[in-house]
């Protein structure tokens, strides 16, 4: 049962190579030393969650496969890291509890979950009908955001669809994106690809002006050597429906609520204090290469 987003192998060696190059900076650096960022609202806190009493568990079990960049993978020396992990262990620091991350095969997240062998899992399940019958879901602590990236030479500012109208804008055919690319931006001529491969090669090489999708995907590609400093992201990102089935949540057996609160309550204060923002800039490709002066 497929149930999260598929990147490329090609894309995920980068995302990997650009994590392991970073390792060395503190996971929770003091925010004086983090690089500024206009960083997204990743969750709604429920206010009305932080007043209930909520019940004690001594230990929290994580099933999490550590072949999924940016959110688990491990380091050139083992250690299980990324953005889920950072989470999950600020969380656990937070609530004063004991965390365990067992390691199972990716298709078999699922199933390890309905079996007892863990209590939640950390990251990647989609938000589907089908998934919804087997398990419960935090609120997203990342959210799927759409977002568009531009050469670096041309003329385009802003992400509207006054700067947009006429311009070449490039996307991967039959995604979600490329849906939402056609309603919301009719009046500009949209080029679709095979892959995203295709589409950010012709970013590159300047036959469109610009490249609509997954924010995280673009970032890295942006900040990656295939991008070979072509190109850079537009300001803003673009929350929509279509896009959510891929938001990050953790997700417990179908109708263990109790943990589910805790879990969201201790998200919601992570949230609250700017620490999930200070996560998303360790791990994500948002904030790290601002350049001196902008």
């Amino acid at each position: 049962m497929p149930f999260t987003f598929q990147m490329s192998k090609v894309l995920a060696t980068c995302v990997v190579l650009w994590f392991l190059a970073a390792s060395a900076v503190p996971l929770l650096a003091a925010e004086k030393d983090m690089p500024t960022a206009d960083i997204p609202r990743f969750r709604h806190v429920d206010a009305g969650l932080a007043a209930m009493t909520l019940k004690r568990f001594p230990r929290i079990r994580f099933l999490v496969a550590s072949d999924f960049p940016p959110f688990v993978y491990r380091t050139g020396r083992g250690r299980l890291t990324g953005y889920a992990m950072g989470v999950a262990n600020a969380l656990c620091a937070e609530a004063r509890v004991k965390c365990d991350f067992i390691e199972v095969p990716w298709d078999r997240l699922p199933g390890a979950l309905r079996n007892g062998v863990g209590d939640a899992i950390l990251a990647g399940p989609r938000l589907t009908a089908e998934n919804a019958e087997a398990m419960d879901f935090t609120r997203p602590y990342l959210r799927a955001l759409g977002a568009f990236a531009v050469r670096r030479k041309g003329l385009i500012r802003e992400a509207t669809g006054r700067a947009m109208a006429g311009r070449r804008i490039g996307v991967v055919k039959g995604t979600v994106h490329a849906a939402w690319l056609r309603r919301n931006f009719g009046q500009s001529r949209i080029h679709q690809y095979g892959d995203f491969r295709k589409a950010a090669e012709a970013l590159r090489t300047g036959r469109v002006d610009a490249l609509f999708g997954d924010w995280i995907q673009l970032g890295f590609w942006v900040q990656g050597s295939a991008s070979k400093g072509c190109c850079h992201m537009l300001p803003g990102w673009f929350p929509a429906r279509d896009f959510s089935w891929n938001d990050t949540v953790m997700a417990v057996k179908r109708g263990n609520r109790a943990l589910r609160r805790v879990l969201d309550r201790y998200l919601d204060v992570l949230d609250s204090e700017g620490r999930l923002a200070l996560m998303a800039m360790r791990f994500l490709p948002v904030g790290r290469k601002k350049e001196k002066g902008k």
